[in-house]
């Protein structure tokens, strides 16, 4: 067994937390892929477990260091027993469940992995796998998406910038709400409607089918635009007080109209082929800060 790189924090805190520890090199179990990676990327997510402020998805394991990182993209090195669909060296991409993807090695469950899309960098591939198929199971699964309908996304980093591009590609109709520094490459991607946040009144967006909320705070008056059966799916609790804030939208996910659907779940392959598909087809980009 050899010894590889992985990057952790030893606490809470900011950027000065973290560091690359040198741990023993993974082995696939049954059922399971060993992943030389290629990249991963940096997303809200990460920065709020590395920051401690949703510790009650980061308390276990217990203790510190801890691994951060969730987009996997990287070729396939060792088979565990029982995978017969994959083979090594295929280009793979996925999300960890065990939040260490920034690591030269990570083992996944083979249903937790795709065939990533051919032709294209994986450094920008690892844009894409928590951002788009959050996305995806958010605006698809959950929102029963389709052309026509009215879509306000509010808020467009990560996961937002992919939301929009599949809402188009869906043939929906598309308000975004973002920061002034980034309306003109919102715009860029195709978007009906791009507001600014800070002066954008819910009163006067008009009606909508389905709301994406990726800020998880104020999206009060943004609900009460929904069409009666519309629905507003989020993907974060508000991370000043996230369990009164989820215990908000659970209670709202089962009483009266305009229901709130927290999105949440780990995606498996038949999610991540979707992306892969909307990629391929030139549907959906990456959009990246730096490299």
């Amino acid at each position: 067994m050899g010894i590889m790189r992985r990057l952790m924090y030893r606490s809470y805190g900011g950027p000065e937390t973290l560091f690359v520890a040198e741990v023993p090199e993974p082995e696939p179990g049954k059922g399971q892929v060993l992943i030389r990676q290629a990249a991963t990327s940096v997303n809200g997510g990460d920065l709020q477990a590395r920051s401690g402020q949703v510790r009650f998805r980061t308390a276990v394991p217990r203790g510190f260091p801890k691994g951060i990182g969730q987009d996997v993209v990287g070729t396939v090195a060792a088979l565990g027993t029982g995978v017969e669909d994959l083979a090594v060296g295929d280009l793979v991409w996925g999300v960890s469940t065990g939040s260490d993807a920034a690591a030269d090695l990570v083992v996944m469950d083979s249903d937790r992995v795709a065939h990533a899309p051919a032709g294209i960098d994986p450094v920008r591939l690892a844009a894409l796998p928590v951002a788009g198929t959050t996305s995806l199971a958010a605006l698809v699964r959950n929102g029963g998406i389709s052309a026509g309908r009215r879509v306000l996304v509010r808020g467009v980093g990560s996961v937002g910038t992919t939301a929009v591009q599949v809402a188009i590609a869906y043939g929906s109709e598309v308000t975004a709400l973002c920061s002034p520094l980034t309306i003109d490459g919102v715009k860029e991607l195709g978007a009906d409607h791009v507001l600014s946040y800070l002066d954008a009144d819910p009163s006067r967006l008009g009606r909508f089918d389905l709301l994406l909320d990726t800020v998880g705070r104020g999206w009060e008056p943004f609900r009460e635009q929904l069409a009666p059966d519309g629905r507003m799916l989020t993907i974060t609790a508000d991370p000043a007080h996230p369990m009164a804030s989820l215990g908000r939208i659970l209670a709202s996910s089962v009483h009266g109209s305009r229901r709130i659907r927290f999105q949440g779940e780990l995606p498996k392959r038949d999610v991540l082929d979707m992306l892969t598909r909307l990629v391929e087809r030139g549907a959906l980009t990456p959009v990246i800060d730096s490299i």
